[in-house]
């Protein structure tokens, strides 16, 4: 992994020089937005992420942090590889671009952990991570509950 480092903001991101994905630490995806060098690098105009077929695995892989399986929801139709555990995301090659691109043309729906961090992040919005955190533990809980109930 190399890590980017944000000369003003001081925020690391994590990514694979190989495969090119990117890794979000809990709550670093909102932050990101707020820095206009790692957008830059990250989410750069054009490129091939409009020709991607953002399905890298058929399966979530395991989270680079804590080493549980991940989740693989969607994400303004996206299937991006989300870790319940430790709350990180990862974005496989051009997968960040595609996300950001859906959010700024159209709006986001999708996961709550992803699309709340991109929505905040474009609005400038800073959540304390405690209480963000906290909120976002909740409401998983609460839909999963409700989903389970409905099936």
């Amino acid at each position: 992994m190399e890590v980017s480092t944000d000369s003003q903001t001081k925020l690391e991101v994590d990514s694979c020089p190989q495969c090119l994905g990117i890794w979000f630490d809990a709550g670093e995806l909102q932050d990101f937005y707020q820095s206009t060098e790692l957008v830059k690098r990250f989410t750069p105009v054009g490129g091939d992420a409009m020709h991607h077929t953002y399905e890298i695995s058929a399966s979530a892989r395991r989270c680079p942090r804590c080493r549980k399986g991940m989740e693989r929801p969607l994400v303004g139709g996206i299937s991006v590889d989300v870790c319940r555990e430790c709350r990180g995301i990862w974005f496989d090659q051009g997968e960040l671009q595609k996300v950001t691109q859906i959010y700024k043309t159209r709006g986001l729906k999708g996961d709550d952990l992803v699309a709340d961090q991109v929505r905040d992040g474009h609005k400038g919005k800073r959540k304390d991570s405690a209480v963000g955190d906290a909120f976002s533990v909740v409401s998983w809980f609460f839909n999963s509950f409700l989903s389970a109930k409905i099936r």
